[in-house]
């Protein structure tokens, strides 16, 4: 009987929590606080109080946990300049709030202050890194965050960041108009890069993963705008194995940028995600195609470039969205060129074995050549690695004829002794 009623206790427990979780948004005040209740958490929306230089956010409001502080909740800074509570110098924050919003304290004198950031400029709240006062030009996010926050560094003149593997997302706007922005190395574990993160980011030159333009699998959305406008970006990029989402206007206006490299288990593109310029015109942008743009699609299998086209071909049928994309985009017909990528996940690599079809030959030879020529590129980094047989750091015709003289039996390659 007695664990029949826990039972039924429980139950009442869980259908309660049940009905919490059930309840529509609502706006409501507590004291000093106005919040609005979602999901069964309160957001502070806005401050109502007057005069206190120190301040403790509450953990709970109105019999709901605090779980985040919304857009402008301390006001907005008027174009004077002027804060609406400068009179906070100092705010205690829970451990309940993970989420804050866009310019969540900047009507605070708290948020500039070297009181709310560490001593390298930084502002760590609960993992989530909402500003940077510092004037380092060079950055390296603390590994205490786990998240670079909304507008974290808008319009701040860094000019380098390394973003640490202890940061799974890099919010919307956080690098918003960093014009001196050049370089960016992304952690292994970032999964979302925000909508408009690195938006009009001119200067970026460098975005590097687990190698330079490479990103880590772990990645799975880019959001619209994310490199909108970064124009001194060039090469292709690739955005890894793992990605499954890739928003309008992603990489829109990259003038410099030659190709995206996407996996064919891409679920979705937005519109003028790549391969566009945007003109200025009275009524916003106006697209235009970029026909020298290439699309690169990672396929997960032994190579076979024999049967690249039966491959893109068995796309169209089953809609692809890559191949969706690049085909017809906006009704008005197949415009770039689309490109199967052999990916080399999960099978053996092999120095000279340059086209990975699993033997040494005179077509590696000729691949090689083909790229020291600039005829060709070798993008993915083991078929560079594979290319280049003297471990020299580059392919040139040097390797090309090695991978000959192997191949004829005159002298074998050598490989590296860590590898042997």
């Amino acid at each position: 009987m007695k664990k029949m009623l826990t039972v039924i206790a429980a139950l009442a427990v869980l259908a309660l929590l049940l009905q919490i979780a059930a309840l529509p948004a609502f706006a409501a005040e507590d004291g000093m606080y106005e919040y609005e209740v979602a999901d069964g958490g309160a957001v502070i929306t806005g401050y109502l109080g007057s005069g206190a230089e120190k301040i403790e956010l509450p953990s709970s409001l109105g019999g709901y946990p605090v779980v985040g502080v919304g857009d402008n909740a301390f006001g907005k800074v008027g174009s004077d300049g002027v804060k609406p509570h400068a009179e906070i110098t100092q705010v205690s924050v829970p451990a309940s709030i993970v989420s804050f919003g866009d310019r969540a304290f900047n009507g605070t004198s708290w948020i500039d202050s070297p009181a709310a950031a560490d001593k390298n400029g930084f502002v760590v709240l609960n993992g989530v890194l909402v500003n940077y006062i510092g004037d380092a030009k060079a950055v390296s996010v603390p590994d205490t965050a786990k998240n670079v926050g909304i507008a974290a560094f808008e319009k701040n003149e860094i000019e380098s960041v390394v973003i640490p593997d202890s940061v799974t997302v890099i919010d919307d706007y956080a690098f918003y108009k960093c014009t001196a922005l050049k370089s960016v190395v992304i952690g292994k574990n970032v999964t979302e890069i925000g909508k408009s993160a690195f938006y009009d980011c001119t200067a970026l030159e460098k975005l590097a993963g687990k190698s330079e333009s490479v990103m880590y699998d772990k990645l799975r959305t880019v959001g619209a705008n994310a490199f909108f406008d970064c124009a001194s970006l060039s090469g292709t990029v690739d955005l890894g194995m793992g990605l499954e989402d890739l928003g309008a206007n992603a990489f829109a206006n990259c003038k410099q940028l030659n190709g995206v490299r996407v996996p064919d288990t891409l679920k979705s593109i937005g519109s003028y995600a790549m391969g566009f310029r945007m003109t200025k015109t009275a009524d916003g942008y106006r697209p235009d195609q970029d026909v020298l743009f290439t699309i690169y699609v990672s396929h997960r299998a032994k190579a076979d470039p024999a049967a690249e086209q039966e491959v893109l071909a068995s796309y169209s049928k089953t809609g692809a969205v890559a191949y969706k994309y690049a085909q017809n985009p906006d009704g008005n017909g197949y415009f770039r060129s689309i490109h199967l990528v052999w990916d080399r996940l999960g099978y053996p690599f092999a120095y000279g074995d340059v086209n990975n079809d699993g033997k040494v030959n005179s077509a590696d030879a000729r691949t090689a050549m083909r790229h020291a020529a600039s005829l060709d590129r070798l993008e993915h980094e083991d078929d560079l690695k594979a290319a280049d047989v003297n471990f020299d750091g580059k392919v040139n015709s040097k390797d090309a004829r090695a991978i000959l003289r192997a191949v004829a039996r005159i002298e074998p390659l050598k490989i590296p002794a860590e590898e042997a």
